[in-house]
């Protein structure tokens, strides 16, 4: 495990200390727990852009919008009644 030492403003710092009484934790705890919440916060906000990003270009391929139509088209057909035709 790694030590860090931060300065926090003395507002922020009781603030931290207030909560994490409140929580029952250390301080060291609760900003353990705060930075773990912001990094996979953030983590999420990337995967987020990057579907996003994939999204919009799908939506610019031709290839793929044929594709989908065709496989929307055949979500409209009636199955064979053989499922073994499915």
């Amino acid at each position: 495990m790694t030590t860090l030492s931060i300065n926090l403003p003395d507002r922020l710092a009781k603030a931290s200390q207030d909560v994490a009484s409140l929580m029952g934790v250390s301080r060291t705890e609760f900003i353990r727990q705060a930075v773990a919440h912001e990094v996979k916060h953030f983590q999420i906000k990337i995967e987020e852009k990057a579907m996003i990003a994939s999204m919009l270009a799908m939506k610019k391929d031709k290839n793929y919008l044929k594709e989908a139509d065709d496989i929307i088209e055949g979500f409209a057909g009636d199955l064979p009644e053989d499922p073994f035709e499915w």
